[in-house]
């Protein structure tokens, strides 16, 4: 039996693995992550690769280290200093040296060691001890915290599934399979969607080849250099944020978030390389197509589109992540659910006895930062909170 096991090997599982797995009393034996990729962090790599990402959103000081400067430090050694490149504002830094500082960070604290390669089937008790059933080995574990993201949801449009299913090449940036080196050959190639997502995959695709790429959104570009107000990092505006009833948090964290937003060196790119005679943008409402010639015929608020292929970058559905999985785990512990379905977790992030959880299922805790890399920090300071270990709560943060 261990004492935690993790739920999600991406960014929240990997840095709160970093953390339990250094508690006092605790070690490196008392802590599993539960993954069914083939490393951690496989999906957060993919996307961003996929996407053409160049620098991250978040400072530097949101690293999945347990010290806030660990990724600075970094940068400054022989394995860092090659990739280390920061652009402002914040120091912000490239992907290459986040990727790089992270694959150090779970070599040098044997992370990857904790890694079990299955799925989470079910959850249940016996006694004090949770037992989780997987696709591979039974588990043991006297705490269990599910560290779920939002990357096995990406958002089809119904439209685009059933075009797929007739076999048209329509794919989505975050399918699991999804290479943009197999798209990089067609003539006509739309992009749909207005984020960041979006626009650096047109960019990208443009870049690689000799076709034309269409970016097709249904709202203007729009400059924001994050996807929220900073101000829900900390107390200005979570302090007043816990004084809301769970019923209106919801609201709350939607209309705080700022989705289908480009930071102002992505804009500056795309207005830049644009210019051209490949690269285009249409605003417009996309109500569905029809495969026509070979290819596709987008019906638009602004006329047909012609394409040989769609690239979808419209983001993650908004549900709880989980699926059966976490409706098993709600109907056996008979778990709290706003009205959203999302979790309503104490201020330890704990769902039940011995049941926590992190990400976008403790985002009614953890406010609109859930999902990003400093919801995982912040998580990790709910947590020690809760486990006594206040002092380790802010130390090195």
């Amino acid at each position: 039996m261990i004492e935690w096991l993790i739920i999600g090997g991406g960014i929240h599982g990997t840095y709160l693995a970093n953390l339990l797995a250094h508690l006092p009393g605790g070690g490196h034996d008392q802590v599993r992550i539960l993954d069914p990729h083939e490393t951690l962090l496989s999906v957060w790599q993919r996307n961003t690769a996929n996407c053409g990402m160049a620098f991250l959103r978040s400072p530097a000081t949101h690293n999945i280290d347990r010290p806030i400067l660990s990724l600075y430090r970094f940068a400054k050694t022989r394995q860092g200093r090659p990739h280390a490149a920061f652009i402002p504002p914040y120091n912000r830094p490239s992907r290459e040296l986040f990727q790089r500082h992270a694959q150090h960070v779970i070599a040098v604290n044997r992370l990857d060691r904790l890694h079990v390669r299955a799925r989470a089937q079910s959850i249940r008790r016996e006694g004090r001890i949770l037992i989780v059933e997987t696709s591979g080995p039974t588990l043991r574990a006297r705490r269990v915290l599910l560290a779920l993201g939002m990357g096995e949801q990406p958002c089809w449009p119904s439209w685009a599934h059933r075009l797929k299913r007739r076999g048209a090449r329509i794919g989505h940036i975050f399918d699991p399979g999804f290479e943009r080196r197999d798209w990089r050959h067609a003539e006509r190639t739309v992009v749909l969607g207005g984020g960041i997502t979006a626009v650096q995959t047109a960019m990208k695709l443009s870049a690689e080849s000799a076709g034309h790429v269409h970016l097709l959104a249904r709202h203007a570009l729009r400059e924001s250099q994050f996807d929220f107000n900073p101000c829900w990092i900390g107390p200005k505006c979570l302090r007043p944020f816990y004084r809301t009833r769970y019923d209106q948090r919801r609201t709350t964290i939607d209309q705080a978030r700022i989705p289908g937003s480009l930071p102002i060196e992505v804009l500056q790119e795309w207005r830049q390389v644009s210019q051209g005679s490949r690269l285009q943008f249409t605003e417009a409402e996309c109500r569905g197509a029809v495969a026509a010639d070979g290819g596709l015929r987008l019906d638009t608020s602004n006329g047909p589109i012609e394409a040989d292929q769609v690239i979808l970058a419209t983001g993650f559905h908004n549900r709880r992540p989980g699926g059966a999985f976490i409706d098993r785990l709600i109907q056996e512990f008979a778990l709290r659910c706003n009205p959203c379905g999302y979790p309503i977790v104490d201020t330890d992030l704990r769902w039940a006895e011995d049941i926590y959880a992190t990400g976008p299922l403790a985002e009614l805790q953890l406010g609109p930062c859930a999902r990003n890399i400093v919801g995982a920090r912040n998580a990790g300071r709910h947590l020690l909170h809760g486990l006594g270990f206040d002092r380790l709560a802010h130390a090195g943060q």
